[in-house]
């Protein structure tokens, strides 16, 4: 069974760790594609401005609130389908 407050904590856990890994990627990348993971950067986050603090926070608040909600939704799918494959093995 899985819990929505567990799974969607997990996941907006590893949503934010992810986009700091990513983040300081950026700054060990080779030049030749560190506009590439710029501009991938920018298209996933609102209001990214380039590699600063506030792009960073702004990353890990977004990062992290989309893994809770992708969590949540997992958890509410996975109890529904749960509960009704279980009435479908009782009728």
């Amino acid at each position: 069974m899985l819990c929505k407050k567990h799974l969607a904590m997990i996941l907006a856990i590893l949503g934010a760790v992810w986009y700091v890994v990513c983040f300081f990627w950026g700054f060990v990348i080779a030049e030749e594609i560190r506009q590439f993971h710029a501009d991938f950067l920018r298209l996933s986050v609102l209001g990214w401005t380039g590699m600063n603090l506030i792009s960073l926070l702004l990353g890990i608040i977004q990062w992290a609130t989309w893994g809770w909600l992708m969590g949540w939704s997992f958890a509410v799918v996975g109890k529904w389908c749960a509960k009704s494959c279980s009435l479908l093995k009782q009728g």
